[in-house]
């Protein structure tokens, strides 16, 4: 199986993040192309979303928080 095929069930949480498998992959679930010369330009700006999202992402949570039932600046 090649590394844009890999299933959900061999997911490993502490893989690190990798933008170009990621990018395969998704690309492949919507059915979308994206031209060659234009692939290294989405992955980059994967990679740059990842970093932004990391933060948030290592925020720790306890198990037994509730949702607020609404948001109110």
């Amino acid at each position: 199986m090649t590394d844009s095929a890999r299933s959900a069930e061999s997911f490993d949480p502490d893989t690190p993040f990798d933008s170009e498998i990621y990018v395969a992959q998704t690309l492949h679930l919507l059915g979308l192309t994206v031209p060659p010369e234009q692939m290294a330009n989405v992955v980059q700006n994967f990679e740059l979303v990842q970093a932004i999202a990391q933060p948030v992402l290592d925020f720790p949570l306890p198990d037994d928080l509730e949702a607020a039932p609404r948001f109110e600046p």
